[in-house]
């Protein structure tokens, strides 16, 4: 036995001995780097990516399997662009655990890790053949900064769909991981978005599955689009189980301060507990806060000092058993807007939806600014997670505009089918109340009915509005379908009465005032009218016609807008890639009629375009209505083909251009009276004195037929050809003939001639042919009407000496006889 017990022993010290020397042989021969080319070889085969490892491969074997490298980067696939890359790293793994399917690392030190994440257009990401499956995502985000959780969400779907899994059998073990100085770039083709996260540090606690460990980051956020320039600081207790797919982060706590997609972010906190479950993608959340502090701005709105939050003591979410919980959810937010504070708030205390049943306290929620205060609500919920019955939805809201004060209230069952996607209000119900002293009873009041509804699934919703406006149907039916793509939308409008002017009045703007008294001095040019200041508040936005798309057609009995006063007016509208066309525009206005088309097109830069043709119209109530000017009575047709664009009206004014027909018969051009002007003149030569006066409209020039041409270029007309004839005078162009709509203002010279001496036209027998130039200048409200008389007072002072000369001569024609006339003339 003993014999036997030495023998053994003998045998384990001889074997311990030969694994000793052996691993010594091993450590001494052993080059890590010479299989360095042979990894590299067997990633271009498998992968078509070039690994490089620049550095030296450093290896140990006990206690423990270490490993230290630097200097390694992976190429893209089948292109030398850098994918990742790797400073340092650093790792050492025990023996022991490896025989029985455990992995024990000891802590993991990585320097300067960057990588490059990135989608192309046609939404295959950058590391697919890295993960096995593709993870192919086609869908594009509806702004920029989904874009940027997109990105990152590819690279977890890898992770969590079980393209990447560890054997089930074998345990992971961290010690401690440090990433150092590391870098993440994400870029979208198929959005534009372009993200940094660079200077990242995090290091963890001991790592392994289904056991929380501590993880703590900081980082910078920086990016074009959507705008980042932002710190990043977080922490959190995490707990992974990819077999399970399931994730946790508890007394999770994100702060960030900086630029900000749309804001500027004094403080944005996020902390709470959360846990999803890959497998049915089913969400709990327990004590989540969200917290902002800083200004917003967004498209044409900003908002400053806002003080925004949400709290979800308690949320559960499951897809797969239809299943939702909510518990005293509530959003607060106040802040400044342009026009005054603001203030919001939405509470949900108590929600919960399950295939059995449905219940919960009333839904309330309210808007207040310095103009509106809108409250909103959904009482009586029940039914179940299929059928979900809301007994009321309402929404009541008020909005002031300095006198005028709006009211309206609209109510209305909802029921959901959540399985077919269906929503519907089949019993809309609501009044609107304008009150108003400039309105001809001090009120408006407008009942409404309806019905909407939408199929999610079919990616459909329609709605029927009925309307009594002012004794009048208001009937509207409008079908959208591409909900969750790009939106098109058929409707038609019938109407009985519309009067916008009630509905949305005008805001008015006081006209500007010339300087000086009025009179121009004809031996100087006139003055230009210093060009008014370019208004800052009247910018016109028209991003809301980019992106959808509608068809449709519009009838109105009687239309009233800014003014212009119109009846049986009917076009068809079309809407498409941000230009709006109304086309088969027709209407009687002004005992006339109306016939042309519109057009606007907001994707490229505002531009706008009317050709309109009316004829047999009265010009002077047109005038009086739409520019608020009397200056001009006829009837005839005016033919307009005009084009401008810009952001604002200054702009749209400076930009127009075209051209302008007139043709008028039987009417009157006010504020001169051309044929008394000229009897007066004969004794304004005589006395040297200068003819100028103010416009009067009890004077006014009354002729038979008034045609003119204007062509308009950067909101500067020029009259081409101007012929007024009365039962005396011809009035053409002279020059200049422009007429300044940027800036209100005219400067033109009309010629007058009299061609008819008979009957009342005697007196101007002198006159006769003799063309007189009148200046009309200064602003539209005030012109300033100048006889130059200097121009015309040689041919006249000569005409009148010929004539004295023929009735001193008596028909005699001797120098004796030329002589004693010029005497008498002279008074010599």
């Amino acid at each position: 036995m003993k014999t036997w017990f030495k023998r053994i022993l003998i045998g384990l010290v001889v074997l311990v001995l030969v694994a000793v020397v052996g691993a010594a042989i091993f450590l001494l021969t052993f080059d890590p780097n010479a299989y360095k080319y042979k990894l590299e070889e067997l990633v271009q085969e498998r992968y078509q990516r070039t690994l490089t490892i620049d550095g030296e491969i450093e290896l140990s074997l006990f206690p423990r399997i270490g490993l230290s490298v630097q200097g390694v980067s992976l190429s893209e696939t089948k292109s030398p662009e850098t994918f990742a890359s790797i400073d340092s790293m650093r790792l050492a793994v025990a023996v022991w655990p490896l025989l029985s399917d455990n992995l024990v690392v000891d802590h993991v030190t990585i320097n300067g890790f960057k990588a490059r994440i990135m989608r192309d257009k046609n939404g295959h990401f950058n590391f697919e053949n890295l993960v096995g499956d593709s993870v192919q995502s086609s869908a594009v985000p509806a702004n920029a900064a989904e874009a940027t959780a997109g990105a990152i969400a590819g690279a977890a779907q890898a992770l969590t769909s079980g393209t990447v899994k560890a054997p089930r059998s074998m345990q992971i073990d961290i010690a401690g991981l440090d990433l150092k100085d590391g870098e993440l770039q994400m870029q979208d083709a198929m959005t534009g978005m372009a993200v940094s996260v660079t200077q990242l540090n995090a290091n963890t606690g001991r790592v392994t599955f289904n056991q929380p460990f501590d993880v703590s980051l900081t980082a910078r956020v920086e990016g074009g689009d959507p705008r980042f320039d932002a710190n990043l600081t977080g922490q959190a207790l995490l707990r992974l189980d990819p077999a399970a797919k399931r994730y946790s982060a508890q007394r999770l706590d994100l702060r960030m301060d900086g630029q900000i997609p749309s804001a500027q972010a004094k403080s944005l906190v996020m902390r709470g507990n959360l846990a999803f479950n890959g497998a049915t993608s089913s969400l709990d959340v327990a004590g989540l806060e969200l917290l902002f502090q800083g200004d917003i701005a967004h498209a044409a709105t900003r908002l400053t000092g806002v003080e925004a939050s949400l709290a979800v003591p308690k949320l559960s979410l499951d897809p797969h058993k239809t299943q939702l919980q909510v518990e005293k959810l509530a959003v607060r937010a106040k802040g400044a807007a342009p026009d005054g504070p603001f203030e919001f708030a939405l509470d949900t205390p108590n929600l919960h939806v399950s295939p059995t049943s449905a219940g919960g306290d009333a839904l309330t929620g309210r808007v207040r600014t310095q103009t509106l205060d809108t409250s909103f609500g959904l009482t009586g919920i029940s039914g179940n997670a299929s059928e979900l019955d809301i007994k009321e939805a309402k929404v009541d809201g008020s909005f002031k505009q300095g006198e005028r004060v709006v009211k309206a209230s609209f109510a209305s069952p909802v029921a959901l089918r959540l399985v077919p996607r269906v929503i519907g209000l089949s019993a809309l119900k609501g009044d609107v109340n304008i009150t108003d002293p400039a309105l001809p009873k001090g009120s408006l009041q407008i009942p409404v009915i309806g019905s909407l509804s939408a199929d999610l699934l079919k990616d459909l919703a329609s709605a029927k509005i009925n309307a009594v406006l002012e004794g009048g149907k208001f009937d509207l039916t409008a079908d959208l379908s591409q909900l969750s793509a790009q939106p098109q939308l058929k409707f038609a409008l019938a109407v009985d009465t519309l009067d916008l002017d009630k509905l949305v009045p005008p805001v008015g703007a006081a006209p500007a005032k010339p300087a000086g008294d009025g009179k121009q001095d004809e031996s100087k040019p006139p003055a230009k009218p210093a060009a008014p200041a370019k208004p800052s508040d009247d910018s016109i936005n028209l991003s809301g016609l980019v992106g959808p798309s509608a068809t449709g057609s519009v009838k109105i009995g009687q239309l009233v807008v800014r003014g212009l006063k119109a009846a049986q007016v009917g076009a068809n509208i079309k809407l498409e890639k941000g230009k709006l066309d109304i086309s088969a525009l027709a209407a009687d206005l002004y005992s006339g009629k109306l016939a042309g088309s519109l057009s606007v097109n907001a994707a490229e830069g505002n531009q706008m375009a009317a050709k309109l043709n009316l004829t047999g119209i009265a010009i002077e109530p047109l005038l009086v209505d739409v520019a608020k000017q009397d200056a001009l009575s006829g009837s005839g047709s005016l033919t307009l083909d005009l084009s401008t664009a810009g952001a604002n009206t200054y702009a749209l004014t400076n930009n127009l251009a075209g051209s302008v027909q007139v043709r008028l018969r039987n009417g009157a051009l006010k504020g001169i009276n051309l044929s008394q002007t000229l009897r007066d003149l004969k004794a304004v030569v005589s006395q040297s004195q200068e003819m100028s006066f103010a416009a009067d409209n009890s004077r006014q020039t009354a002729f038979t037929a008034m045609e003119g041409d204007m062509t308009l270029a950067k909101g500067v007309g020029t009259v081409k050809r101007l012929d007024i004839a009365t039962d005396y005078l011809r009035v053409t162009q002279g020059s200049p003939a422009t007429i300044d709509f940027v800036n209100s203002a005219i400067n033109f010279v009309a010629i007058a001639r009299v061609v008819n001496t008979s009957n009342e036209g005697k007196d101007l027998a002198d006159l006769r042919n003799l063309p007189v130039p009148v200046l009309i200048s200064g602003t539209f409200d005030k012109p300033v009407y100048t006889v130059q008389w200097r121009d015309i007072a040689g041919s006249l002072l000569k005409r009148g000496v010929e004539s004295k000369i023929k009735d001193a001569l008596g028909g005699k024609s001797g120098k004796s006889e030329v002589g004693k006339a010029l005497k008498g003339i002279l008074g010599k």
